[in-house]
């Protein structure tokens, strides 16, 4: 499974299937983004979205350029990643990471409707996790999830740092605030290495 990095220029798909299936979401140009392509996924691609469209030298050194910075930043921790334009395939899983202070936030972790409870997003995971540990990374989720995340080696952090935990108040806060919406109890919880 490839996680292909987006440049800020080149979201649009990613901004379509975000506000398609978590309208909610507020991507930031700080935030590094990341999705899965489908590949011919019955059912989810129309004709004319199963066109390939092969990058041209320019997408690639933008690609390339992209993938160094994440790099040296330290957003995607040691090991390159695949760093590719976006395509004309269906987009089927996504996640953002964003930078707070000198954490960071595993946020919008999203799988296709139609694809979920298939092992996708555990597989998502599973290629996110080299880039957690360069720098402490937090998630905040619903508690149904909390075995999901502790699969993938996040625990409910000792000490939460006052950044995340502001966050966490504003992030309840709102959650209430449309009509119609229960008010969900937000969990903060710390990727931790592996032993």
């Amino acid at each position: 499974m490839t996680l292909h990095w987006l440049d800020t220029d080149k979201r649009r798909p990613a901004f379509t299937f975000y506000k398609t299936f978590m309208p909610h979401a507020r991507i930031t140009k700080k935030e590094a983004l990341c999705v899965i392509y489908g590949d011919h996924q019955p059912g989810l691609l129309t004709q004319n979205q199963t066109i390939k469209r092969q990058p041209d030298k320019k997408q690639v050194e933008a690609g390339e350029q992209r993938e160094s910075a994440l790099l040296e930043s330290g957003q995607l921790g040691n090991k390159p990643l695949a760093i590719e334009q976006p395509e004309d395939r269906e987009i089927i899983a996504a996640a953002r990471i964003r930078p707070i202070g000198h954490y960071r936030l595993l946020t919008g972790l999203l799988v296709h409707p139609k694809l979920r409870r298939q092992g996708l997003g555990h597989r998502l995971m599973q290629a996110l996790t080299p880039t957690f540990g360069q720098a402490p990374t937090f998630l905040f989720c619903d508690a149904r999830l909390i075995p999901f995340y502790q699969r993938h080696g996040f625990a409910l952090p000792n000490t939460p740092p006052s950044e995340l935990l502001q966050l966490q108040r504003r992030y309840q806060g709102n959650a209430g605030s449309d009509a119609g919406v229960k008010e969900n109890t937000l969990i903060l919880m710390q990727y931790r290495k592996e032993a």
